[in-house]
């Protein structure tokens, strides 16, 4: 069975495809700009401030450039990457980029399928695919040729906090990848980061639709029985293009989505038509036909799925040629 590869591209403030974004927020009380972020180049940073009494709104809340939690915790789950329900994936690439206030929680991964490197401490540092102590580790940049991953450590400055990067290639199996960032329970912290994430599934027909994970996706068994789940929209297969089409008819009426048959090549639209389709899509399935299996009562709906879908695969802004 032939596989399909295809890749996840986040920003939190901070955007992939800059080399050296200046992105920042201050955290020091007693600064004049405190709760300040800026040069926010994509969606927003993340600040945690749980003291609501003396800070019952940040700046950057205000200035919609964050999103502020009230509460610490060790571990932040941020997104779900992709959950493929009887399916499993091949993780082949991942590349994250952290901007934050302190070193310690600088460590943006799938999980723990990657090394997690935590910069005070080298040496003495592992992760999962670490199980020994990294005695020849002794300054950054580290790279680990067993592993194959090189991590970085401030490889350029910013006005406030540091810059940590962590690059890794190889084969991982799984079925679930999310991203997650060690905070280590600390309270009055801030980052912002960028990630680029690639992995393999096998070619199969897929549910084109912009949902999430916890909303859409989870509290209906018939979905998770008929497809996965893709942070793309995309990249989201199933075993049958006719039980995809059923599902969401019966689950959507109303929303637009898509669904290719990778068998027939055909490329089904409901509450769309192929003005709505943008080119890169084509060229990634590369259908043979399309056909329309209900056309969009309010041109809105077909919008809202087209911006969503470039939002999350090509980083593109709402396109406001179209109704």
């Amino acid at each position: 069975m032939p596989l399909v590869t295809t890749v996840a591209r986040y920003g939190y403030g901070t955007i992939t495809y800059l080399p050296n974004p200046a992105t920042y927020c201050v955290n020091n009380t007693s600064a004049s700009d405190y709760g300040k972020c800026y040069n926010i180049l994509i969606n927003k940073a993340v600040f945690v401030q749980t003291d609501t009494t003396t800070y019952p709104t940040l700046p950057c809340e205000t200035d919609n450039t964050c999103t502020r939690y009230t509460s610490t915790v060790y571990n932040r789950i941020h997104s779900t990457i992709f959950s493929y329900s009887g399916k499993q994936a091949i993780v082949q690439y991942f590349r994250s980029r952290v901007h934050g206030s302190a070193q310690l929680f600088s460590n943006v991964s799938i999980a723990h399928l990657v090394p997690m490197p935590i910069p005070s401490n080298i040496s003495g540092d592992y992760g999962f695919f670490l199980p020994a102590v990294h005695y020849e580790v002794s300054s950054w940049p580290v790279y680990d040729p067993v592993n194959n991953f090189k991590a970085y450590q401030n490889p350029y400055t910013i006005a406030s906090g540091y810059v940590s990067i962590i690059r890794w290639s190889g084969t991982f199996f799984t079925n679930t990848a999310n991203i997650n960032v060690y905070e280590d329970n600390k309270n009055n912290i801030w980052y912002a980061f960028d990630m680029v994430v690639t992995w393999a599934y096998e070619s199969s027909p897929v549910a084109i639709i912009p949902l999430d994970y916890y909303h859409d996706y989870v509290p209906y068994q018939e979905l998770r029985s008929a497809f996965g789940y893709a942070y793309t929209c995309i990249d989201q297969p199933g075993w049958n293009a006719d039980d995809i089409i059923r599902v969401l008819r019966e689950l959507f009426p109303n929303r637009a989505w898509a669904v290719f048959d990778d068998r027939q090549y055909v490329l089904y639209l409901y509450n769309l038509t192929p003005d709505y389709v943008p080119d890169w899509l084509i060229e990634k399935l590369s259908p043979t036909a399309m056909k329309v299996l209900k056309a969009p009562a309010d041109a809105t709906v077909a919008k809202a799925w087209l911006d969503l879908l470039n939002e999350r695969n090509a980083q593109i802004p709402p396109q406001l040629g179209l109704p």
